[in-house]
């Protein structure tokens, strides 16, 4: 088994780079984001946790966490930010773990994704990292025209990420995204050949 952690800043492309693996490589994808949602679900301990330390207000008439206001008081105060990935990180984490454990004397490539893959100690699950890098112009771009953020959220979002200084400095490989998807794919095979991984 071989896990790639893939980070690297918002509009960066790892969608696009998760898919080409995916397809082409036979991975098995884990998005942190998906499995931390399951942090949320109604009834689990993370759950309570967080009402407890953010309280009533984050509930909706459901009582299920509304994500909105929560996101919005995450937003406002870095020291909240930090409580709450005290208490969905380690879930992560765990739940990685044990998918891991399925996969441990198989030959499957698994692939990790996340934009805080440092931040939430994953890293420690990969046996390498790759940081996708794309010149900010064009994730503003891509932020404006896929997810129809203004150029000021765009930004702000960029600002509130590691540098791709920090990414470079941290990570075993680099992919630079700056062209079409050919060449992308390309740049991915690359980094296979010391694998002698085949393309599908």
């Amino acid at each position: 088994m071989i896990v790639i952690g893939i980070t690297g800043g918002i509009g960066s492309g790892k969608s696009t780079v998760l898919g080409i693996l995916e397809k082409e490589y036979d991975a098995y994808i884990m998005m942190a984001d998906d499995i931390g949602s399951l942090a949320f679900e109604k009834g689990t301990e993370t759950y309570y946790r967080m009402i407890d330390t953010f309280g009533d207000s984050i509930i909706n008439n459901e009582g299920e966490i509304d994500k909105n206001v929560l996101g919005n008081i995450l937003m406002a105060d870095k020291e909240k930010l930090s409580l709450q990935n005290d208490i969905v990180h380690p879930f992560v984490i765990e739940r990685m773990k044990k998918k891991l454990d399925e996969y441990r004397h198989t030959d499957r490539l698994v692939v990790i994704e996340t934009a805080i893959l440092y931040e939430a100690g994953v890293d420690i699950l990969c046996d390498e990292v790759w940081t996708v890098i794309t010149d900010k112009r064009i994730r503003i771009d891509r932020l404006i025209k896929n997810r129809g953020y203004s150029m000021q959220k765009a930004e702000a979002f960029i600002k509130r990420q590691m540098s791709d200084e920090d990414y470079i400095e941290k990570a075993d490989r680099i992919i630079y995204n700056n062209d079409d998807v050919e060449t992308l794919r390309l740049n991915i095979a690359n980094r296979f050949d010391e694998y002698n991984m085949e393309v599908l």
